[in-house]
């Protein structure tokens, strides 16, 4: 009773700014909705106070659980110039205790669907149903670069929740975002869909969230984005910031999360292919040079030889604009149309080249595929003479790593001195996150005299002392 009497509330509280949309979003169906967990539409203005989710949120909540994780971290240990890892000490870890959500997708074989952050490097796994029972969980797999992870519990007497396409959701549907922040298991709030295909917020690889205005925190990683039939959506996964909820949430779409989820039960990871096309967002310079008569889209700038693009003709300089039916609109959105369906997938691409739309159907496949490197200067953080690139298709660590992989080293340049070495994947500088090269430049130029260079080497955690 008491969460019944929260939840009118804020319903109650959000219903002034949210008027026209929830009108809109009861009444797009030409249908009536009969199922008792579905809102009913107002029938007129008068009846606005009287809305309610109950029903929505009764069906919605027994299938949302409490994820808790004992991980054992790594302890970064200090690497000095011309150490081997023979040479360093044992890497030392440190057990920490954090928690989440998660939801339930299929009781049958006991799968809840949560966020790899929410468990990675777990030791030991325990969920805790809207019922309040505690059960012991086992991690099946998880997917680093969409950031998603399968976990099961023995116990079957579990109500999963009931599937929506995320491809029909639209911008101004009113959503309910459901899960435990700061463990307050069972919390909902309500909001908007913002807006979608978002592609370059930077807390995946690959990226196409719904930005939604319900209030999501620090717990709600996992848990359920709803729509007004109960239906799943999305999972919550992030929000904008670090200091807090500014009312920017993310939640990745449930069509994408199902691909990545069928893949790691069936495989234990997501296996992903590439086309053979290395892109670059297009820029109005090159729009203008190109004369494509399109400013939005990806730009070809190489093709791998042998791979699927190579053998359909595809040349430099042709633009994508669409692929698997969805907009392009950038790089970004491109490597995520692509990485984001398994291996050997066929998809529809349409590339533009002097000014004529032509359609491609490509199958994915295994590509070694090879980002453009950067070379930093002396003030690049005092990293002159390393060049490094994004961690590509077909790279081991795809999809596994993120950050600025070290390609070569100048023979007696200041990076050479500082102790880095050919293959290491620079992941931070201090408190900052190094995710890709864009942001190897962007914080090294703001460093002090000295900094922490952190790197992964060979799967050991480090750091390195940069003195400038």
């Amino acid at each position: 009773m008491r969460s019944s009497r929260v939840i009118v509330a804020i319903v109650f509280i959000c219903i002034a700014g949210f008027t026209s949309t929830v009108l809109l979003a009861q009444t797009r169906e030409p249908r009536k909705v009969t199922t008792p967990a579905a809102a009913e539409a107002p029938r007129s203005m008068a009846d606005l106070a009287q809305i309610s989710f109950a029903g929505v949120l009764a069906r919605a909540i027994p299938s949302v659980v409490t994820v808790r994780v004992t991980s054992e971290d790594p302890v970064p240990v200090e690497l000095r110039p011309g150490d081997g890892l023979e040479t360093v000490a044992k890497p030392q870890t440190r057990l920490s205790r954090s928690g989440g959500s998660g939801v339930i997708i299929d009781a049958a074989n006991g799968h809840i669907l949560t966020n790899n952050h929410v468990s990675e490097r777990a030791i030991q796994i325990e969920v805790v149903l809207s019922d309040g029972r505690l059960m012991p969980a086992r991690l099946v797999g998880l997917d680093v670069g969409a950031d998603l992870a399968v976990i099961e519990v023995a116990d079957r007497r579990l109500q999963a929740i009931p599937m929506g396409d995320s491809d029909k959701v639209r911008v101004g549907d009113v959503v309910l975002a459901i899960g435990n922040p700061f463990g307050l298991e069972g919390t909902a709030t309500m909001g908007i869909v913002s807006a979608s295909m978002r592609s370059e917020v930077g807390h995946e690889a690959f990226e196409d969230f719904f930005q939604i205005d319900a209030v999501v925190n620090p717990g709600n990683s996992g848990g359920a984005l709803v729509n007004t039939r109960g239906e799943l959506i999305g999972i919550n996964t992030a929000i904008a910031g670090t200091s807090g909820n500014v009312g920017i949430g993310f939640a990745i779409p449930i069509n994408m999360a199902r691909i990545v989820k069928g893949q790691i039960v069936r495989y234990g990871h997501m296996r992903r292919g590439a086309l053979g096309l290395i892109v670059e967002d297009l820029s109005y310079e090159r729009a203008a040079t190109l004369m494509s008569g399109t400013n939005r889209g990806a730009v070809v700038t190489a093709v791998v030889p042998g791979s699927p693009a190579a053998l359909a003709g595809i040349v430099p300089g042709a633009i994508v604009t669409e692929i698997a039916g969805k907009p392009v609109r950038g790089a970004a959105e491109f490597k995520t149309r692509v990485v984001t369906v398994p291996l050997g997938t066929e998809l529809s691409l349409v590339l533009r080249s002097e000014g004529q739309d032509r359609r491609y159907i490509l199958a994915t496949a295994k590509v070694l595929e090879t980002g453009p490197e950067h070379t930093l200067t002396a003030a690049d953080g005092g990293l002159a003479g390393l060049t490094v690139t994004d961690i590509a298709p077909g790279n081991p660590l795809f999809g596994e790593l993120r950050g600025a992989q070290v390609v070569r080293i100048a023979s007696g340049s200041h990076a050479a001195q500082v102790g880095l070495q050919t293959g290491d994947v620079i992941v931070g500088i201090d408190n900052f996150d190094i995710r890709q090269t864009e942001h190897l430049f962007r914080y090294a130029e703001r460093t002090g005299m000295s900094y922490r260079l952190k790197l992964q080497r060979k799967g050991v955690a480090g750091w390195l002392r940069v003195v400038r």
